[in-house]
């Protein structure tokens, strides 16, 4: 009965041996050679993309070891982005410049890419020092990993020639403008995605987010606002600040005699508050907007904020910069979010 138990108890050691070790080997004593030398036979730098954290508890070994391989895949994501940049150009027979399709995709300068996820990273190794801190080797398969993300890739497809089929419908350039800044989304999104396949298999990648990218600057060149201001005070001030945000898009800023093809109406009013028993004076000022197109009102705007000062003259001062600053920052963003990008 003795010996039963004693065979019993080692096979339940046995088989909980053998299910740990199937998801990753654990390492005591000398340290393992993956901690000096990140790539080995069993995981090949061709086959992986690996990284090594290390930490007070396996938990935060592995969030240090997915942090480094988010810091790797970035920087080699950006260094292949910059090689490619660099040889986009070549000449012909004629001496004209031409460019590849690839090259052109990637010929933008300075290209920045950010890891928010890690998508198939395992924890292949683990070692536990004498000193009781953890160390993880994780392990991400490039051609399994890259298989996930052309799924994305494939899924934003769809949506932007979703916004394509859309677009057609639409003449009015401002709208058109909007809504093909959704296919813009998710074709940046859709960047990010080629960028990462493009490290993994250490292949060029085509991407639609140049030509689209070009398609939104040419309509953005047609459209025409015309910028109007009901206000008292500031009048420069608020033309100046939403005048500039339009140039920023792409737009032109014209008078309403030069055919415009939009209109921004602008209403500023600043009232001062004294209240009694206070060492302090407050403006209270209401900003509105509203976008439109033809007959069409495309966005609207309301922000109304109160300044504080020693005087109720700098307190007015202080409530026109905060109208001229956050809240066009704040119309913009909110006018951006609304009509044209995607989460």
């Amino acid at each position: 009965m003795k010996y039963c138990r004693q065979v019993s108890f080692l096979f339940l050691l046995f088989v909980i041996l053998l299910l740990s070790s199937s998801c990753a080997s654990l390492s005591t004593g000398t340290s393992p050679s993956w901690l000096d030398t990140l790539y080995d036979k069993q995981y090949s730098e061709d086959t992986y993309l690996c990284a090594v954290g290390s930490g007070s508890s396996r938990e935060k070994a592995v969030d240090a070891a997915l942090s480094s391989l988010s810091q790797v895949f970035n920087s080699q994501v950006r260094s292949v982005t910059t090689v490619l940049s660099l040889s986009t150009a070549n000449k012909d027979e004629m001496g004209e410049m031409k460019f590849t399709e690839e090259s052109e995709m990637m010929d933008q300068g300075s290209v920045t890419s950010s890891t928010d996820r890690i998508v198939g990273a395992q924890v292949v190794n683990t070692y536990v020092d004498a000193n009781a801190r953890t160390y993880v080797r994780v392990a991400l398969p490039r051609k399994r990993t890259a298989e996930l993300y052309q799924k994305e890739i494939d899924e934003l497809d769809l949506s932007i020639m979703s916004v394509k089929r859309e677009i057609i419908s639409l003449s009015d350039p401002l709208e058109r403008y909007f809504t093909l800044q959704k296919a813009v989304s998710f074709s940046k999104r859709q960047q990010n995605l080629f960028d990462q396949i493009q490290v993994l298999l250490k292949k060029g990648q085509n991407s639609t987010l140049l030509p689209l990218e070009r398609e939104l600057a040419e309509i953005a060149s047609s459209i025409r606002v015309v910028v109007t201001v009901d206000s008292l005070e500031g009048h420069q001030m608020i033309f100046s600040a939403f005048s500039q945000k339009l140039v920023d898009l792409g737009f032109s800023v014209v008078p309403l005699d030069a055919d415009p093809t939009a209109s921004l109406d602008l209403q500023y009013e600043c009232t001062p508050l004294e209240p009694k028993d206070s060492p302090y004076k407050y403006a209270r000022y209401t900003l509105s907007a509203q976008l439109n197109s033809g007959s069409s009102t495309l966005f609207s705007y309301q922000n109304s904020e109160r300044e504080a000062a020693l005087s109720s003259e700098e307190a007015q001062k202080k409530a026109l910069i905060q109208a001229t600053t956050g809240a066009v920052s704040e119309f913009f963003t909110l006018l951006q979010e609304t009509l044209g990008e995607t989460k």
